[in-house]
């Protein structure tokens, strides 16, 4: 799972909590989930991850796991925008900028601490129904909008007769399976030899013939 943009732009949907509150919450969780994991997670030590008391996060939210819940919800809303910030664009141009967004930066803290917290989350979530469930609506949400790039994109001509649904799948397997290795794992040697496997069959399997990559890809 990746991800890194500015966390306090998040959508305010946390009802009564104020923006600068869950910024306060999601980025402490983001933080504390990647040093304790869940299990050891405490609400102690996510107060230990702000400036502000354990009082404050118990404000705004009952317990632990409502912490963690706020944080997907962000994590979701976060990735959401990013690739709905693509819109404007070419398909081409949206479906590479899309795999880049997913694939995530290792140099980037919060990339990497997103994509580390859902990691241990996804581990938690056959046996955590409120996880599973916003962890997989984030998973279909990221397929939703792969899937309309790529029908825009075959609508246009410039992507071969390619399925969008089974297309995003594959994408979204390849880009998460990669992103936990590297930010999880610390496995970047591997980072550059997905990519270049990634973008080439991009580019022989879906880009219709005579269309070029964007800049930068060719």
């Amino acid at each position: 799972m990746a991800d890194g943009s500015d966390p306090g732009t998040a959508d305010e949907d946390e009802g009564a909590v104020p923006a600068a509150a869950r910024e306060e919450v999601v980025e402490s969780v983001r933080r504390a989930l990647a040093k304790h994991g869940y299990a050891d997670l405490t609400t102690a030590k996510v107060a230990a991850e702000s400036e502000k008391s354990e009082a404050f996060f118990f404000y705004h939210y009952d317990t632990k796991d409502d912490l963690i819940l706020a944080f997907v919800d962000w994590a979701a809303d976060r990735l959401t925008r990013r690739l709905s910030d693509l819109d404007g664009e070419d398909p081409v141009v949206r479906l590479y900028a899309a795999c880049e967004v997913l694939l995530g930066d290792y140099e980037d803290e919060t990339s990497r601490g997103i994509n580390v917290a859902m990691m241990e989350l996804l581990s938690h979530a056959p046996h955590e129904p409120a996880f599973r469930e916003r962890l997989e609506r984030y998973e279909r949400g990221v397929l939703d909008d792969l899937a309309g790039i790529l029908r825009d994109g075959v609508d246009a001509g410039q992507f071969r007769e390619v399925d969008p649904e089974s297309t995003a799948a594959f994408l979204l397997m390849a880009t998460d399976g990669t992103a936990g290795a590297v930010m999880a794992l610390g496995m970047t040697d591997v980072d550059a030899g997905v990519r270049e496997g990634l973008f080439d069959y991009l580019e022989r399997s879906v880009l219709a013939p005579g269309v070029s990559p964007p800049e930068g890809y060719r």
